[in-house]
């Protein structure tokens, strides 16, 4: 065959290849879900979870998979937590340092593991972090060259920020910030009681804080780090409000006077 002859059979078989659709692939569209642009997100396109190493004689192995309660998806950027005790209410977001075996931010396969020292004692999963309400799951003693294998489904709630400034117009850092059901029937204002577990945050250095709710309608009492100048309002936490990236509060002059629902 000539030089010229092979040259045009090459651009022939290329045409033909390109014209049956032997050189296009159709990636299969990625449905990942994210919550307000960051934090935990729902893929199914992520990779495949790696094989979690073996325990040795005197270690225990734990590995949760966590997916979406609806499309049972897995989901990455979730903040878990393996605790030696089921953490008190005041502790369920932030878990005592003394309490945690180990932690771990699953990537986009959703999977967790831990390799830890066989003590005979039962171990619990937290879920905590932006985009979920905290929950715990029991995952089993830890023995000698035992393996605990979970699927765990998990919730991802809407996230909102806020950003709170004080009187004279500087944030308010430290401050302390709840955000509480308007339908709970709980005594919002009884000091020493459980009312306000799961609702209040400490503002960060800059003023800011951002949680997870559901939507509906909330309760808002917020304050500086020394109680002074409280805030109360009532915010309608929808898909509109969601469209604001960051929502703000002023911090009146005085303190404001207790709403009726303040009870």
């Amino acid at each position: 065959m000539s030089s010229n002859n092979l040259v045009y059979f090459l651009a022939a078989a290329m045409l033909s290849l390109t014209a049956c659709g032997g050189g296009t692939t159709t990636k299969a569209p990625d449905t990942s879900a994210t919550v307000a642009g960051t934090g935990p997100q729902v893929s199914n396109t992520a990779p495949p979870p790696p094989v979690p190493p073996k325990p040795g004689a005197n270690e225990t192995l734990y590995v949760a998979h966590v997916v979406d309660s609806v499309t049972g998806y897995p989901i990455g950027g979730v903040f878990c937590s393996l605790l030696k005790t089921i953490p008190e209410p005041d502790y369920m977001r932030k878990p005592r340092r003394a309490d945690v075996v180990h932690e771990y931010k699953t990537p986009k396969h959703g999977q967790y593991h831990a390799v830890v020292e066989a003590d005979g004692k039962n171990k619990y999963l937290l879920i905590a972090g932006h985009g979920f309400q905290p929950f715990i799951t029991e995952m089993g003693p830890s023995t000698p060259g035992g393996e605990h294998i979970k699927t765990i489904k998990a919730t991802i709630l809407p996230m909102v920020t806020f950003v709170v400034r004080s009187p004279n117009g500087d944030r308010t850092d430290e401050g302390v910030f709840t955000m509480k059901p308007a339908e709970s029937d709980a005594s919002i204002g009884k000091r020493g009681g459980s009312s306000n577990v799961g609702t209040t945050e400490r503002l960060d250095h800059l003023g800011e804080v951002t949680v997870n709710r559901p939507y509906g309608k909330y309760y808002m009492i917020v304050n500086d780090s020394k109680g002074h100048f409280r805030y109360y309002g009532i915010f309608d936490w929808n898909a509109e409000a969601a469209k604001t990236r960051k929502h703000k509060i002023q911090l009146p002059d005085k303190s404001m006077a207790r709403p009726d629902w303040y009870k």
